[in-house]
């Protein structure tokens, strides 16, 4: 037996063989996956002045550069999915955080829409390589006791960047509205954002590694089978099926909530100025869903189970999605998106492991792909046909999936293996 051999026969997931390192690959994948999030969603809360910049006052022009971000993530999903299991996770990844950090720098010396609008597409482009390697980052890096957590604060850091981004540039640039500089104000906002940028490609570089020495989980010891053979495997495993249909739903569902959240608060008599409804109700959403990924995530890893959580997320949602469209108390409608955002979002990261388990040996970044691109999908799908009572319905039909689902337990599968 070979010292590389003896090395690796460490009983994975003990104290052992879990590096320390893993928090610092992680810490730094958390600060590039919220950079994803600030560059996505830049202009949301100024698209009114940078329309006046950039696109003689079509809003419609600044709004599709974040829609852009959705339309590129469907072709590119497995492409990105591919690259990150041929490549590993620093290089296969690294493309993505190179492509979208280099280009969000290179939004500074935009001069006109033309460009800007390349420099956006190049972030597209580099957004599925970094969101879809939440699992592998998990897989490669954490102990089972573990894994779940891990992913909680990668989708942690999602809605961290989304809050940076909501409330970021506004606040900069109401200095600059009243000196009527909108032009230098959003210099200065892309400028701070492409200094963030260029630090998160310098601590990815500098820091990410593939995998430790040591395999820290039995998963991933294991040799992978190819994306061709992944791709038909997972599709023919029963649990995964019925997971990707409450993904469906679960992902779609909040996607176009957030996207429509201005229309479902519409002229509804609440007591406060109905202009600021929306921001409180998705601000109390993103909070939500920012606690409930790091407490809901450390409660699965806990108690090793999965599934309670996944069936708990879809069953509140039902009811909640209603309360938020037809309550008209200001304090019921805080305390509903608060736990809206808890259990729905905290589904997420809890479903991507659970996914890993029940498809392996098929690559991480496969499942973890088409279920990230599951909820852009029906996303769209849920924003053109907006009603709150059908995605209420369907939240029913993803109970009964998640109800069937089998919970995980890859250890004594692959011992018995």
């Amino acid at each position: 037996m070979t010292a590389h051999d003896r090395e690796r026969t460490v009983e994975p997931g003990k104290a052992s063989s879990a590096s320390p390192y893993r928090w610092l690959v992680l810490a730094v994948f958390m600060f590039n996956v919220a950079i994803t999030q600030i560059v996505w969603l830049t202009f949301a809360s100024i698209s009114r002045d940078a329309a006046a910049v950039y696109a003689n006052g079509n809003v419609d022009a600044i709004d599709f550069l974040s829609v852009l971000f959705m339309v590129v993530m469907i072709p590119l999903t497995i492409p990105s999915a591919w690259c990150i299991e041929r490549f590993g996770l620093k290089w296969g990844s690294g493309i993505g955080v190179l492509f979208m950090n280099l280009c969000a720098a290179l939004r500074v010396f935009s001069p006109n829409y033309g460009l800007l609008f390349a420099c956006t597409t190049g972030c597209a482009i580099g957004q599925p390589f970094v969101l879809n390697s939440f699992t592998k980052v998990c897989s490669n890096w954490f102990p089972e006791r573990e894994e779940v957590l891990a992913s909680g604060l990668l989708t942690m850091s999602l809605f961290v960047g989304l809050v940076i981004a909501m409330f970021a540039p506004d606040l900069i640039l109401s200095h600059y509205r009243a000196a009527a500089a909108v032009k230098h104000g959003i210099d200065v906002i892309l400028s701070i954002f492409a200094l963030a940028a260029l630090i998160g490609v310098i601590l990815f570089l500098s820091f990410v590694r593939d995998r430790p020495r040591v395999p820290p989980n039995l998963i991933a010891a294991e040799k992978k089978v190819t994306m061709t053979v992944g791709l038909k495997s997972i599709f023919r495993n029963r649990d995964f099926l019925f997971l990707l249909g409450s993904f469906f739903v679960g992902l779609g569902a909040f996607n176009a909530i957030m996207t429509k959240i201005d229309f479902i608060f519409k002229d509804r008599p609440l007591g406060i100025d109905s202009n600021l409804v929306p921001g409180i109700m998705g601000g109390l959403l993103v909070v939500g869903g920012i606690f409930g990924a790091v407490i809901i995530s450390a409660l699965s890893d806990w108690c090793h189970r999965k599934k309670i959580f996944l069936v708990l997320a879809i069953a509140l949602s039902i009811p909640l999605t209603l309360l938020l469209q037809y309550a008209s108390n200001i304090w019921v409608l805080g305390m509903c998106s608060f736990t809206f955002g808890f259990f729905l979002v905290s589904a997420m990261p809890v479903g991507l492991i659970y996914a890993v388990e029940k498809t392996h040996p098929v690559p991480e970044a496969t499942s973890n792909g088409i279920l990230m691109l599951s909820g852009q999908i029906t996303g769209i799908l849920f924003v053109v046909f907006f009603n709150m009572t059908m995605i209420s319905i369907l939240f029913g039909v993803a109970l009964i999936f998640v109800l069937l689902l089998e919970e995980t337990d890859h250890k004594k599968a692959l011992t018995a293996g």
